[in-house]
């Protein structure tokens, strides 16, 4: 199992050459590369590495529970709708590796050349390779000091008119008003979710798509108004959006 963790290890660290790190919402694309020809892709497993935010000592981040199991259930889930395209896994293309009669070199997985001779041959199994690299997932908690603010609102009131002609007018009209209000001491709640999709042609070896986004929904961690869907409704957005744009066909 340590030999398998390490062979993807290193195919993911032979890949990764020339990404780039994206802020915010960006998408790049291969002009040259036809994205109607492939057929076979490569589905990694999804990587996890925190690091939206500064923590300081009051401030804190909690990962969403059973993420690995959740962006793996989404994402089978949307890569269901590829119906012009298999999917397979790591397992597949090495079976298929092993099954070349051609090569001469002996094919053993657990050896430590195994990772060279996977980045060499798999071209000839499989078309694009698609990588997730999810970046934030989870509550970000920052903490306030106290503070005061000034806010303007309407009053209401009524008021009684004397009339030239010796009557009086009744009625009601808004006033402007100005109050301070003092905000305790406390927290606020950022649902955040970060996500870099990548496709990797495995015969040219070159990538071919990315794209990211990232979101945050910000409010006071004690609110009526706190959206109970939490950063798992943050995650579903960028997978619409990206759905959307994958220049494959659905």
């Amino acid at each position: 199992m340590r030999q398998m963790q390490r062979i993807v290890g290193l195919l993911t660290l032979l890949l990764l050459l020339g990404t780039t790190a994206f802020a915010a919402q960006a998408e790049w694309r291969e002009q040259a590369y036809n994205f109607d020809t492939p057929k076979f892709i490569l589905l990694m497993e999804p990587s996890f590495a925190y690091e939206g935010y500064d923590v300081s000592d009051r401030n804190k981040f909690n990962k969403y529970p059973y993420a690995a199991e959740k962006i793996s259930d989404m994402l089978r889930g949307r890569l269901n709708g590829l119906s012009r395209h298999r999917i397979v896994n790591l397992d597949y293309v090495i079976n298929q590796i092993k099954a070349d009669a051609t090569l001469t070199e002996k094919v053993d997985p657990l050896s430590p050349g195994f990772g060279a001779i996977l980045q060499r041959e798999m071209g000839k199994h499989i078309d694009l390779v698609m990588y997730l690299d999810v970046r934030d997932y989870g509550w970000f908690y920052e903490y306030h000091d106290a503070y005061m603010t000034t806010e303007t609102y309407t009053e209401r009131v009524s008021y009684k008119k004397h009339n030239r002609d010796g009557s009086e007018s009744w009625g009601w009209m808004d006033v402007p008003r100005t109050r301070i209000v003092h905000h305790p001491a406390g927290y606020y709640i950022s649902d955040c979710a970060e996500a870099s999709f990548r496709l990797y042609d495995a015969k040219g070896g070159r990538d071919v798509w990315k794209f990211s986004d990232s979101r945050n929904r910000r409010s006071p961690a004690i609110s009526n108004g706190y959206d109970p869907s939490g950063p798992e409704s943050m995650m579903k957005r960028i997978f619409d959006e990206t759905f959307k744009k994958i220049p494959l066909a659905q």
